[in-house]
């Protein structure tokens, strides 16, 4: 199957309809993507790459030869100039991306293959490289939905990042077996922060099981914990730095006792109470 096929059936016209393709081994696309921004960075651009088409079909390139399809775009209008400073949401973290010598594009996402949203992945090497090109390039489709399953790797090897937790938070159907295993146990785990060597020990205790725990942490960011708390009031953003692993799994009844107690036995273990690099208060 290729990509015209489906831009046919959905009534895509590709004479008026550029591919983009946003690659995730660079730093800056792999920052915004995980902020939630990705549609911020493609809206503004160093050269006028979408002043002669109507339509992007926007893709996350995962690794050298795949992209994952994001989303149909819609160019509304462009800016250039002083103005484009101004556009910029007050959270994003590169500024120079909307630099005076940018244009910046208005655009809509449209709910054209919206079912196709994280779905569909298609081989970007055929006909040409670049990272923007006409839809007439036609491309391979090597997967759709479900055969894009990620399984899950048992919960001594299971690392998460706070956007992979993002994804599963949100009920993504390739995380399917992460979310039914995360939710039917309660246990001991261990969030980090990976670029400032902090770590926090934690145990869960509920009905929801882990899942329903690291739910919090995802739409919070602290989960009510302190000296999270504090370490985001000195590091705003450090959560999206955060990992999160499972260093114990307890049954789904244990009482509140008995996972405080183990709860305890990893915080002298891992020395998560020392402030130098710990987390923990008590």
């Amino acid at each position: 199957m290729h990509l015209s096929s489906i831009f046919k059936e959905y009534g895509v016209d590709i004479e008026q309809t550029k591919l983009v393709r946003h690659p995730l081994n660079k730093e800056d696309v792999r920052d915004v993507y995980n902020r939630g921004r990705i549609e911020a960075y493609q809206s503004t651009q160093s050269k006028n790459c979408f002043d002669n088409c109507k339509y992007i079909a926007a893709f996350m390139g995962t690794n050298k030869t795949e992209a994952l399809f994001i989303g149909m775009y819609e160019i509304i209008e462009s800016v250039a100039g002083s103005e484009v400073a101004s556009l910029m949401p007050e959270d994003y973290p590169y500024p120079e991306h909307f630099a005076d010598d940018h244009i910046y594009y208005k655009m809509q996402k449209l709910d054209v293959m919206s079912d196709m949203d994280k779905k569909l992945v298609i081989d970007w090497e055929q006909a040409t490289r670049s990272w923007f090109q006409w839809a007439n390039n036609d491309k391979e489709v090597l997967s759709i939905s479900n055969r894009n399953e990620i399984e899950f790797p048992g919960y001594e090897e299971m690392i998460l990042s706070y956007a992979d937790l993002g994804d599963i938070v949100d009920g993504e159907i390739r995380y399917r077996k992460w979310i039914e295993a995360l939710k039917n146990v309660n246990g001991i785990y261990l969030i980090c922060d990976t670029k400032r060597n902090k770590q926090y020990v934690g145990s869960t205790y509920n009905d929801d099981g882990i899942l329903g725990r690291w739910t919090e942490y995802y739409k919070t960011h602290h989960g009510g914990d302190v000296d999270i708390k504090e370490h985001l009031r000195k590091y705003p953003d450090a959560y999206y730095d955060f990992q999160f692993t499972i260093l114990r799994i307890l049954p789904k009844n244990v009482a509140d006792k008995e996972a405080i107690r183990v709860e305890g036995i990893y915080k002298n273990k891992l020395c998560t109470r020392n402030p130098e690099y710990g987390l923990n208060r008590n």
